[in-house]
């Protein structure tokens, strides 16, 4: 028994924040998510899957948040159009949009990862300029520094970050540019 525990620990470690990550896409009520998505580990628990098959159970994984997802769109009366871009989506008559989320979704992970791992200045000042979209004044005025700082520790932020993420730079301009 302790075996079972032991595997379904490594697996909820291994992929919660993931599919915590995916899940986020479409509902955007982090307790809600976080709730769908344990709920699909403690139904691993209840129905004793099997877990030692990491290629299946990643599948399994993400396609039962995914029709999670779409459960609780409908059960929460969300507009329709939420509901069908989530089907569609993830469709099997069209299983490569539900590939291309995939690879989306983790590169996009991959990303915030390597934002999160930048020097903490550094993150700071990279955050509020690229994700909060404030401009070099204003970031400089934020923080209290001078707007020298704020040009250089972006520049070092896209420099390491470039570094970090050069193998996934194709497709990372394929997502931005879709």
């Amino acid at each position: 028994m302790v075996n079972k525990e032991k595997l379904l620990q490594n697996l909820f470690n291994e992929h919660y924040q993931h599919l915590c990550f995916y899940a986020g896409k479409y509902i955007k009520d982090m307790d809600s998510v976080k709730d769908i998505v344990q709920e699909v580990f403690v139904k691993i628990w209840e129905q004793n899957i099997n877990v030692q098959n990491p290629i299946a159970i990643k599948s399994y994984l993400y396609t039962t948040v995914s029709n999670a997802c779409i459960n609780y769109l409908k059960s929460t009366s969300i507009h329709n159009r939420h509901h069908d871009r989530i089907r569609q989506e993830t469709s099997e008559a069209d299983p490569h949009n539900y590939i291309a989320d995939r690879i989306e979704n983790e590169v996009m992970w991959e990303l915030f990862s390597a934002i999160e791992g930048l020097p903490e200045e550094c993150r700071k000042i990279f955050k509020l300029s690229y994700i909060e979209n404030l401009d070099i004044k204003e970031v400089a005025d934020t923080l209290n520094i001078s707007t020298h700082t704020v040009k250089s520790q972006r520049a070092r932020a896209k420099k390491l970050l470039q570094e970090r993420l050069k193998d996934l730079f194709p497709l990372l301009v394929l997502i931005f540019l879709k």
